[in-house]
């Protein structure tokens, strides 16, 4: 029987993915950033919303590489919510907050507001393919997604291990438009 509660389910997938080797996580972020890099809300997004990956996440770094204009942005936590911010490059971005994930400085000429941007990378514990997602646990992204009025392509990424049938769902979640998983 599968597990039940967020808490469990948690822990089941963080017990799968310490299977990954570090070659195996490079190849499937690569997989990944390639599939997304290929898609028309890639390409035709002028600003996107980066995450700073997790060791234990895909790595989306590479799409910095990608052919095209566009203005990338990251996350900086704010309190309970995500501010997003303009990056000119990943050498600009530093270890801060209790998770040691590296954000932007914050600077309020580089905020970009999310309703600016086109289309949102979005990390997650767990995914099912129709786009439901369970996060972390501390509804950052949850927040972020409820905002009315946003209108940018939501991609879930993840690891195929990360992949279930099925989630708890609560009333504030909403799902993503696309899963990319490799």
């Amino acid at each position: 029987m599968p597990p039940v509660t967020k808490p469990e389910l948690r822990k089941t997938i963080r017990e799968r993915l310490v299977t990954l080797s570090f070659e195996a996580r490079a190849e499937k972020s690569a997989a990944i950033c390639r599939a997304v890099s290929q898609t028309p809300e890639w390409q035709q997004a002028r600003t996107v919303g980066f995450f700073s990956p997790l060791p234990e996440e895909p790595d989306v770094n590479l799409l910095w590489t990608m052919p095209g204009e566009r203005v990338v942005c990251y996350p900086r936590v704010d309190g309970e919510h995500l501010l997003f911010l303009r990056v000119p490059n990943r050498e600009t971005l530093v270890e801060s907050g209790r998770w040691n994930l590296l954000e932007p400085l914050h600077s309020d000429e580089f905020l970009v507001l999310p309703l600016e941007i086109d289309l949102f990378l979005i990390p997650g514990v767990a995914f099912t393919t129709d786009g439901h997602r369970m996060g972390r646990g501390k509804g950052f992204y949850d927040r972020l997604l409820s905002r009315t009025g946003l209108r940018a392509a939501l991609f879930g990424i993840c690891f195929a291990e990360q992949l279930v049938s099925g989630l708890p769902r609560e009333p504030h979640d909403r799902p993503v438009d696309r899963v990319f998983a490799a």
